[in-house]
C-alpha cells in the first residue's frame, strides 16, 4: 500500500511541469507587460503615432493618430490617463484637437479597434508648453467700431464674464469667465466695418461684414459673437430664419452653427478665433411668384406716430419714406427728422411708433445729471440713413450745476448711458444727435464742480513780547569808546509778530530795530553806542534799565595839571619880579 502511494506521488510530480507549461501558454495571451502594445495573435494591427507634437497654452492644437495592419475603419479611444485639458479625441478620425488650457506633460494610452474586432494600444504623451506672451498680458484695450473698453486679465485668463459691444449695438462679443485669450503678442482688440469683404464662394449673399483684429487671436472657450442686421438690407425674397454667421478662412466662407433672433434682428454663433465675419443668407431663388410678391409688398404703407401724445403719420413705399418729414410733439419739445428716401424698418411689419417720457429712467453716470428721458418704441425700429433727434430744453428746467454747453443726448444700453455725438444750440435751446434705431434716449449734462469754499480767515496772531537780560559791556568806558548793549526779546504769544525794540540813553531814544518772531521764539538784539562826555549814562529798553560810566581821559587831566603848574610858575615869577622891584626902589631911596 505504501509503495502504491509513492507511485501515485511520483506520477503527479512528473505531470506537474507539463501542467505548468499548459497554464502559462493559456495565460500568455491574457497577460501583457504594462505599457506595451497589445496585439492579439489574430491581428497585425499597430499604431505608428508613437510621438505627438507639443502644444502651447491658448493656441489651437491638432494632431492625427495613425494605425495600420488592421481592417479599416478604426475606432479610437482613450483607455487610461487623460488628454491635455481643452483637447478632445475624434473617435472616427483619430484627430486630437482643441486649445490647450494648462501647461504640463499629459500621458495616456490610446486604443485603436479595427472593423474585424481586433485592436492595438500604445502609451504616448503630449507636452503642453506655457504661453509666456499670453500669461504676461494683464489688460487688452478694445475698440468695437467706435466704443472703447478694457479687458482685464490674470495670467492671460479673463477672470470674470465680459461683454463688448459697439455704440450702436450692431456688434457684440460675449466672453465667459475663465476664458483663455491668446492675442498673438498683441494688446489691442478691435472690430471695424469691412468695406471690401471677400466675394461669395457658395450660393449665398452677403448681408453685412466686419473685420476683427488681431487676425488669428484665439479664445477658449469660444466667445459668442452677435451681429445685428436690418430687414431692409436683406435681398428680396430672403428668409430671416435662414441667416447665418460665416467666417473667412482665407480661401472660402465657412458657415457657423448660428442662432437667429428675428425680433431683435440678430444672428449669433460661437467663435474661437478672429478673422473676417459676416452675416450671409442663401441666395433666394428668382421666380414669377417672387416678383409678384415683391410688387405686392411695394404698396404704400401709412405709419402712425404718437410723439408725446401728439399724433402724426407718414407714408412709406416698400419701407422707404417717399418724402422727408419731421415728427414733432406739441411745442417742439421733441422732434424726429427723417430725410427723403429713408428706409424705415419696424419689427414684425408694425405700423405704429410711440415716444413717451419715462418717470424712472436709469441713473445718470458719475459727474453728470439726467434732465429727462424718453422711451422710443417699438424697440429696434431702424432708420437708414440715421434719423435726426432734437430735444428742446429750458434753462429753468436744468439743474443749477449743469451748464447749457455741457448738455448731450445719450442712449440707454443695459442700464448704462452711452453718449451720442451731440450739438447744443444755446440760442434755440435745443440739443441734436443722430439715431439709427429706437431705444431709450435721454438728455444729460455734465455737472460743474462747485468752487472750493474760501478758507476761514486765520485769527489774528496774538503777541506777548517780554524783555530780559539787558546788559552793557564794558560798564566803564573811556570817552568815545564803543559800548555794546544787548537785550533778549521773547514772543510768548500765539502767533508770529513784529516788535520794534527802542534803545534809550538817559530816557532819550537813541536807536531802534524791528524784529519778527514766531510764537515761543526769542532773539538777542544788540546796539552799539559811544559817549565822549565823562559821566554816568542810564540805558533802558522796554522798562529794563542798566548803566555805564564814561571816565575822563588821561590826556585831558594832564593838560589841566600843566596849566596849574604854569600858573604857579607865572605867579612865582611875578612875585620875584615884585620883590626885585621893591628892593630897587628902596635902594634908590637910600633905605638900603
Amino acid at each position: 500500500m505504501f509503495k502504491g502511494l509513492l507511485l501515485k506521488l511520483h506520477l503527479l510530480m512528473a505531470c506537474l511541469p507539463v501542467a505548468l507549461i499548459v497554464c502559462m501558454s493559456l495565460l500568455g495571451g491574457l497577460i501583457q507587460p504594462v505599457g506595451a502594445d497589445t496585439i492579439p495573435s489574430s491581428s497585425s494591427c499597430s499604431i505608428s503615432s508613437s510621438a505627438l507634437p507639443a502644444g502651447t497654452v491658448g493656441i489651437p492644437y491638432s494632431a492625427t493618430l495613425q494605425a495600420g495592419g488592421g481592417t479599416l475603419p478604426y475606432t479610437w479611444s482613450i483607455i487610461s490617463g487623460s488628454l491635455p485639458s481643452g483637447l478632445t479625441l475624434d473617435s472616427s478620425t483619430g484627430i486630437i484637437s482643441g486649445t490647450p488650457l494648462a501647461a504640463q506633460t499629459y500621458s495616456f494610452t490610446v486604443r485603436a479597434d479595427d472593423s474585424a474586432s481586433h485592436y492595438c494600444t500604445i502609451s504616448i504623451s503630449i507636452q503642453v508648453n506655457s504661453n509666456t506672451a499670453s500669461e504676461n498680458l494683464t489688460s487688452i484695450q478694445t475698440l468695437m467700431i467706435s466704443k472703447a473698453d478694457t479687458l482685464l486679465l490674470s495670467a492671460g485668463v479673463l477672470p470674470v464674464a465680459k461683454d463688448l459691444a459697439s455704440s450702436d449695438g450692431r456688434v457684440k462679443l460675449s466672453f465667459a469667465a475663465s476664458t483663455i485669450i491668446n492675442m498673438q503678442g498683441q494688446s489691442q482688440l478691435g472690430a471695424a466695418v469691412e468695406s471690401n469683404p471677400p466675394a461669395a464662394t457658395d450660393n449665398s449673399t452677403l448681408v453685412c461684414a466686419y473685420s476683427f483684429i488681431p487676425s488669428g487671436a484665439t479664445f477658449s472657450p469660444a466667445a459668442t459673437m452677435t451681429l445685428r442686421y436690418e430687414a431692409a438690407s436683406l435681398p428680396a425674397g430672403a428668409s430671416e430664419s435662414g441667416l447665418y454667421l460665416a467666417y473667412w478662412s482665407g480661401s472660402a466662407w465657412q458657415q457657423l452653427s448660428s442662432t437667429v433672433n428675428t425680433t431683435l434682428k440678430e444672428v449669433s454663433a460661437p467663435v474661437a478665433h478672429f478673422t473676417t465675419f459676416a452675416i450671409r443668407c442663401p441666395t433666394p431663388a428668382t421666380s414669377t411668384t417672387t416678383t409678384a410678391s415683391t410688387t405686392s409688398a411695394s404698396a404704400n404703407v401709412t405709419i402712425s406716430a404718437d410723439i408725446l401724445e401728439t399724433t402724426t403719420s407718414f407714408i412709406t413705399s416698400s419701407g422707404v419714406l417717399t418724402t422727408g418729414t419731421t415728427l414733432s410733439s406739441a411745442g417742439g419739445k421733441l422732434s424726429i427728422n427723417l430725410a427723403d428716401n429713408t428706409t424705415v424698418s419696424l419689427p414684425a411689419g408694425g405700423q405704429q411708433i410711440t415716444v413717451i417720457q419715462i418717470a424712472s429712467p436709469p441713473a445718470a453716470p458719475g459727474g453728470t445729471k439726467l434732465v429727462e428721458a424718453y422711451a422710443f418704441t417699438p424697440d429696434n425700429t431702424t432708420f437708414t440713413p440715421d434719423a435726426m433727434l432734437t430735444v428742446k430744453y429750458t434753462v429753468d428746467g436744468l439743474p443749477s450745476d449743469v451748464p447749457e454747453a455741457s448738455l448731450y443726448l445719450a442712449q440707454s444700453e443695459n442700464s448704462s448711458w452711452i453718449p451720442l455725438t451731440s450739438t447744443v444750440n444755446t440760442q434755440a435751446k435745443t440739443v441734436t444727435a443722430q439715431l439709427s434705431h429706437f431705444s431709450i434716449y435721454g438728455l444729460l449734462g455734465k455737472v460743474t464742480e462747485a468752487p472750493p469754499s474760501p478758507a476761514a480767515p486765520s485769527p489774528p496772531a496774538l503777541s506777548a513780547f517780554s524783555t530780559s537780560d539787558l546788559t552793557v559791556s564794558p560798564e566803564t568806558a573811556a570817552a568815545g569808546e564803543q559800548v555794546s548793549v544787548s537785550v533778549r526779546i521773547v514772543n510768548g504769544g500765539t502767533g508770529e509778530a513784529t516788535k520794534t525794540v527802542i534803545l534809550k540813553i538817559n530816557d532819550a531814544a537813541q536807536e531802534q530795530k524791528d524784529i519778527k518772531l514766531a510764537a515761543g521764539k526769542s532773539q538777542i538784539v544788540s546796539f552799539n553806542v559811544s559817549k565822549s562826555e565823562p559821566g554816568k549814562y542810564t540805558v533802558s529798553v522796554d522798562g529794563q534799565s542798566t548803566s555805564f560810566t564814561v571816565k575822563e581821559s588821561a590826556a585831558k587831566a594832564s593838560d589841566g595839571m600843566s596849566v596849574a603848574i604854569l600858573a604857579i610858575i607865572i605867579a612865582g615869577g611875578l612875585l620875584v619880579i615884585g620883590l626885585v622891584v621893591v628892593r630897587l626902589l628902596r635902594q634908590r631911596s637910600g633905605g638900603y
